[in-house]
């Protein structure tokens, strides 16, 4: 019995010598790894004497050889393979263990140069790793430490079945193909940014099955190739996340680090219901749940600072199903988890750049929408203008209609939203719902942002009848001289992004 063993990362290789050694396998290795195993007392052979020939190129080419090959490879049930087994004198192997060079933190370390991110490129391993996984029939390969203790145990008491040994090959074409994806998405990152790629391969692990999806008849689990963000959070207290949990979550914490500390969103069915930020963080919840305390009740609130200990009594008050936040302090999580029905999620912020829905046939690709707000494109078109003082208000009202399904109309006091209207299939519409929400609230600094341009002066009467005095919308329209005469006729000042914030 033989064993081939040429590892990068050393983390259980003792005891697993060991148990090989005491089980009878000859052991073959190679440069640091041989090594390594002579020094822990085992007797081990070089490859170079089944070879005969030795590493070469700086260690790049040390099992690329048709001897080490044939030795995976071979079937002895196959008579044709087992005539040249007995022709050129073969020795078989049993058992390979392999792991890769660490390509990916490498390759994310800033201070790597170009050509160590090269060098460590694994050619060897994987072909090997492959060879061994392709004649799972007879091979038991392994490439993860944390399988040692079980493939010990079942070779001890004679006990790895075919179906074990399937299990370690399907792993094997995982690990391979995730390994190939790093590379080349490493050499393709400095393509134009501005064209999108030829090629898309989407490649996710499961993180959990889901108890259902949208609806209790639709299976559902969550997936990803990281190890942050919502879909990696951490449940610190009460049940599972459900399909909708993390699509509201989602949608709260990436509102919440959208704007400075402290801010709050709350959401329900991935609209934003209350939205603010201020420099004492239970204020700035107080002033969110005053955006709509009706819609708020059983939705999920996201925050971009640690939960405080008088935020949490605030939201006890309510019942939430998920708060989602970076960190909770000590007394925070105290107060929260005497409530049964609540999860409580620390999670981090994944930044993404890119962002795909699936359509039938396909998939729709683009990149998010994280464009960097310039205030300078910015055009006040109406002869009433806004002060200086206004800016920080305008820049919040403007990016938080990202967080409202299009037709959206946001109305915000002091950064704030003091009324949403959300998904109607026309403006006008909207700006109703939103000025009625707000009504008790609205004062002379109130301000109505739109998604996209009004396609009529009638949104602009119906601002003007609810006296909001200051609007910010992208412009665009071909009836935008007929919208700007409304205005300047009600003295409303009107700021044109040229920028839309659409969102279906």
């Amino acid at each position: 019995m033989r064993a081939l063993i040429s590892v990068y990362d050393k983390n259980g290789l003792d005891e697993f010598c060991k148990t090989l050694d005491s089980l009878g396998y000859e052991i073959y290795s190679t440069g640091g790894t041989l090594d390594y195993i002579k020094k822990i007392g085992i007797d081990a052979f070089s490859i170079s004497d089944i070879t005969n020939h030795e590493e070469i190129l700086e260690g790049r080419v040390k099992t690329l050889h048709p001897r080490i090959h044939a030795g995976i490879l071979a079937d002895p049930d196959n008579p044709i393979h087992n005539s040249d087994i007995r022709r050129l004198n073969l020795q078989l192997f049993d058992i390979v263990v392999n792991n890769l060079y660490p390509f990916e933190k490498v390759s994310e370390d800033p201070k790597s140069s170009h050509e160590e991110i090269i060098e460590n490129i694994d050619i060897g391993g994987p072909s090997m790793l492959r060879a061994a996984a392709k004649n799972f029939k007879r091979m038991i390969v392994l490439y993860d430490p944390e399988d040692y203790s079980d493939i010990s145990q079942k070779l001890i008491s004679n006990s790895v079945d075919l179906e074990t040994r399937e299990k370690l090959a399907k792993k094997i074409f995982k690990v391979t193909s995730d390994y190939d994806k790093k590379i080349f998405d490493f050499l393709s990152k400095n393509e134009e940014q501005s064209i999108m790629p030829s090629n898309l391969d989407i490649n996710l692990s499961k993180i959990a099955d889901l108890r259902y999806g949208e609806n209790p008849h639709q299976i559902a689990a969550v997936y990803s190739d990281k190890k942050n963000g919502v879909a990696n959070s951490t449940l610190l207290h009460g049940k599972a996340m459900s399909y909708l949990n993390y699509l509201d979550a989602d949608a709260a914490f990436s509102a919440a680090n959208s704007f400075p500390d402290n801010c709050v969103s709350i959401i329900k069915h991935t609209n934003s219901c209350g939205l603010s930020y201020h420099k004492n963080q239970v204020e700035a919840y107080k002033l969110a749940l005053r955006g709509d305390p009706v819609s708020a009740f059983g939705g999920i609130i996201g925050l971009n600072s640690e939960l405080q200990p008088e935020t949490a009594l605030e939201i006890s008050k309510i019942f939430y199903e998920v708060i989602i936040a970076p960190s909770f302090s000590k007394k925070a999580l105290e107060i929260l988890t005497a409530k049964k029905n609540i999860r409580l999620i620390k999670s981090t912020f994944d930044d993404q750049t890119k962002e795909y829905r699936t359509i039938n046939g396909g998939i729709l690709y683009q990149e998010k929408d994280n464009f960097e707000l310039d205030t300078s494109d910015w055009e006040f078109v109406t002869k009433n203008k806004p002060k200086n003082e206004d800016m920080e208000n305008l820049i919040f009202a403007w990016n938080s209609t990202k967080f409202v399904k299009s037709n959206a109309i946001v109305i915000t006091e002091n950064n704030s939203i003091i009324g949403i209207g959300a998904g109607q299939p026309n403006r006008v519409n909207s700006v109703n719902l939103a000025a009625k929400k707000a009504e008790d609230h609205l004062t002379e600094n109130s301000i109505l942002a739109s998604d996209a341009f009004f396609p009529f002066s009638d949104s602009i009467d119906l601002a003007n009848k609810y006296n909001i005095k200051t609007i910010i919308q992208p412009g665009g329209s071909i009836r935008d001289n007929e919208v700007i005469e409304k205005a300047d006729e009600f003295k409303i000042k009107m700021i044109f992004t040229n920028q839309r914030h659409f969102s279906h």
